[in-house]
């Protein structure tokens, strides 16, 4: 699995980690004097772009204020007649093509991401308030935790597909121009398409039992069973937020995630000593959307404990929310 805002890492954060030995940083995750590390990131086949994509996230992105209208009473409703966007990427490494319509009607929609690449894939949307490209907006993605402009609005689409599989998401789309972004877990490069959307109604989101919550810095989940699951993710905070999740292995606990996500390498980082504790092949992660955002999203879960991390930092730059102890149990049971 791997992150994006693609995070899977912070909006910037690079998911793959330089070479090198490894050491224990001693730093508590809700240190506030951590405004200059980073966590220590696990392999790229693994967790993933801790940014945008597989632990995220390029795990991205998206602007201070302007959120996309808030969807139901928390996925409480019937759900309406939702516009079918379908999008697919195909090809691997440097050779990436992304297949999206350039104009959607906005309101209510469904967006399939059908993944015929050799890798992980998601589909995240950003928003865009002015003229710039979408190599402006990957410059941003890619980051090391610095501020988002304001030129960069909203968030959502598909998180992390795996190859031959297809992910869906329902949500509310803003009228606008969006950049669509397409990272990889491991290695290759990015792949734009851009998006324009025009009209459209607000509707409700798809009824679902199982939810799981974000805010200022913590998680809330609720209704997870073993399987298939439609997921309302929400976030209730102001700041961007994503899912990196995965499965604890057995005999680990979340203070033993904590530890490994915590560790810092020597002279410019390295993968942390040891085996992760977690089951980053099992895992998933979301899109990265705005505060007051909320979307439908059908997830593949395994029967018991997971840990929920957030790896994007505030507007304004600095730590992931991780370090800032954005990091939660979850029970699928």
């Amino acid at each position: 699995m791997a992150t994006s805002w693609r995070v899977g890492t912070g909006l910037g954060y690079s998911l793959a980690h330089p070479s090198g030995r490894a050491r224990e940083s001693g730093v508590a995750i809700d240190d506030p004097d951590l405004s200059t590390r980073r966590p220590a990131i696990p392999p790229s086949s693994t967790i993933a772009n801790l940014s945008f994509s597989r632990v995220a996230a390029l795990t991205f992105l998206l602007a201070a204020g302007l959120v996309l209208p808030a969807c139901g009473s928390g996925g409480g409703g019937s759900g309406g007649q939702a516009e079918r966007v379908e999008i697919e990427v195909s090809g691997e490494a440097k050779s990436v093509e992304l297949k999206a319509p350039q104009k959607i009607k906005g309101g209510l929609v469904q967006m399939n991401l059908k993944n015929s690449s050799k890798g992980p894939r998601d589909a995240e949307i950003i928003r865009i308030e002015g003229d710039q490209s979408a190599q402006d907006v990957l410059k941003v993605i890619e980051s090391q935790g610095g501020p988002i402009p304001d030129w960069l609005q909203d968030g959502g689409g598909v998180g992390e597909t795996a190859p031959g599989k297809t992910g869906k998401v329902t949500q509310n789309v803003a009228e606008g121009r969006y950049v669509l972004v397409s990272a990889p877990s491991e290695d290759g490069e990015p792949a734009t398409a851009e998006l324009q959307v025009e009209g459209g109604s607000e509707g409700e989101l798809p009824k679902t039992s199982a939810e799981i919550v974000a805010t200022e810095y913590s998680f809330a989940s609720k209704g997870l069973k073993p399987g298939k699951n439609a997921v309302l993710f929400k976030n209730a905070g102001q700041e961007l937020h994503h899912v990196v999740a995965a499965p604890l292995l057995p005999g680990k606990t979340l203070d033993d995630v904590k530890k490994f996500v915590s560790e810092e390498g020597e002279e410019g980082g390295g993968p942390p000593p040891g085996p992760p504790p977690i089951d980053f092949e099992n895992g998933f992660t979301t899109a990265v959307i705005d505060g007051g955002i909320e979307q439908v999203t059908d997830l593949e879960l395994k029967k018991g404990k997971y840990a929920m991390i957030c790896f994007i930092q505030d507007r304004t730059g600095g730590p992931p929310h991780v370090m800032k102890g954005m990091i939660a149990e979850a029970e699928v049971q």
